[in-house]
């Protein structure tokens, strides 16, 4: 049986056994790979955010955090060293977050980016208003290990601080949606 009209100059073919049309594991798989070839970036990736995502993330916090702390607490002059000492692996870092967000936000993820920045430093500056005192002697001490003598490497000084993002950009990938996100289809 003649499968249709030409494609390409030549038939198809399309086999029929008792009235259903007989499917090729590869057709299949060909056709799977079109819809994803062909599918919005935010199906085709988790919207998540990886392990190096969330280091990106909490990396961005640390460095606005140290940032306030170079206007609040006069600590300019470290600011600067610690900028500098970590330039390469700052910048490395921050063009991980713009990537994580470009990918879960498409064409707005950089504007959510820049957003977000404007979000740590804002949170930053607030928690420095409430407590200076409390702020500057904690932003001090960050300062003192990042800049120590036998200085870490940057992802290695953000990992051992105790510090939390109130807001982060997504879920970790490997963190569970909370029951009520969830949904059911019965």
């Amino acid at each position: 049986m003649n499968g249709g009209p030409p494609l390409g100059g030549a038939s198809l073919e399309v086999p029929e056994t008792s009235g259903v049309i007989m499917v090729r594991p590869l057709t299949i798989c060909a056709a799977a790979a079109i819809l994803f070839a062909v599918a919005p970036a935010d199906a085709r990736h988790a919207r998540c955010a990886m392990p190096d995502d969330m280091a990106a993330v909490q990396t961005a916090a640390i460095q606005q955090e140290l940032m306030v702390a170079a206007l609040t607490c006069n600590e300019v002059q470290r600011f600067n060293a610690f900028q500098t000492g970590f330039g390469p692996e700052l910048r490395a870092s921050d063009a991980r977050l713009a990537a994580m967000f470009r990918r879960l936000y498409g064409r707005r993820g950089e504007a959510v980016y820049h957003a977000f920045k404007t979000r740590l430093a804002n949170k930053a500056e607030i928690r420095s208003i409430h407590n200076n005192p409390a702020y500057c002697q904690q932003a001090g001490s960050m300062l003192t290990t990042a800049l120590a003598t036998d200085r870490p490497m940057l992802s290695a000084f953000v990992r051992n601080l105790s510090f939390t993002v109130e807001d982060v950009p997504a879920p970790s990938c490997g963190e569970r949606l909370p029951r009520r996100a969830r949904t059911r289809h019965r």
